[in-house]
């Protein structure tokens, strides 16, 4: 029992002497997603899909939404790259609100 008390005594000590912060963690790495023309409009799902897992496994990248649409917009080509491209410039200088309202 003494034995117990005194390693008990041992990791309480060791543990007040480490930081309060739990270890960092680090999300693992993600492929980029595939381009996406519009050619194929049943795989906008998957599309959007993969980026709902992109951005909350990568918070410090995607901390803001206009960053979220920069990002996913960069993986559109062809007929819908062109959609978009008016809006680019608005996106990054207006709010977001700007392209639910066009």
């Amino acid at each position: 029992m003494q034995r117990m008390t005194q390693i008990l005594a041992n990791l309480q000590a060791a543990s007040s002497s480490e930081s309060s912060r739990p270890p960092a963690f680090k999300t693992p790495s993600m492929k980029e997603p595939e381009f996406f023309d519009g050619t194929q409009p049943f795989k906008f799902r998957s599309f959007i899909q993969y980026f709902q897992l992109i951005f909350p496994n990568d918070l410090v990248n995607f901390s803001q939404a206009r960053k979220k649409v920069l990002y996913a917009t960069s993986f559109l080509i062809g007929r819908d790259e062109k959609w978009i491209e008016p809006y680019l410039s608005n996106i990054t200088n207006q709010d977001l609100n700007y392209l639910l309202n066009s």
